[in-house]
């Protein structure tokens, strides 16, 4: 009899061990096949700190979260500006990267932050924006060609 009982006894543990792995199994499953928020869409918030000489809009964002969001040089962002006012800008970075007139969004060599700018122009004019106040960017992601 004693025999018998501890046959029954591994059969039970086998059984709960092997539910606990297929719920175990499962569960990760479910969860590796669940779409993660990508952070290259993730916005970014900054403040527009002030206006250089130029009229560029210089703001309190450094280049950390850019990459941390896998944005490079070349990419599109959208910048929303407090106003309301949608623009897309070129993350470039020189001026001269872009057209005349074209807008551009590019890190300062002296001071490492983030200025949107016109191409020779002057967007702080050209958008009425004022110093202080909020900017979100955001990347455009390119259209695919269906």
């Amino acid at each position: 009899m004693k025999f018998y009982y501890q046959f029954c006894l591994r059969d039970w543990k086998l059984a709960l061990t092997a539910i606990f792995m297929t719920t175990v199994f499962f569960i990760g499953c479910s969860q590796k096949t669940s779409a993660p928020e990508s952070s290259q869409t993730t916005p970014l918030s900054g403040t527009i700190t002030e206006f250089d000489d130029h009229g560029n809009a210089v703001t309190d964002l450094v280049i950390a979260p850019f990459t941390e969001r896998g944005w490079k040089l070349g990419d599109t962002l959208e910048a929303t500006f407090a106003t309301g006012q949608k623009i897309q800008i070129k993350f470039v970075e020189n001026y001269g990267d872009v057209p005349d007139g074209d807008y551009l969004g590019r890190f300062s060599t002296s001071t490492h932050l983030f200025k949107i700018a016109i191409n020779m122009g002057n967007i702080s004019k050209t958008l009425e924006l004022s110093s202080p106040s909020k900017v979100v960017l955001q990347k455009v992601e390119p259209s695919s060609m269906d």
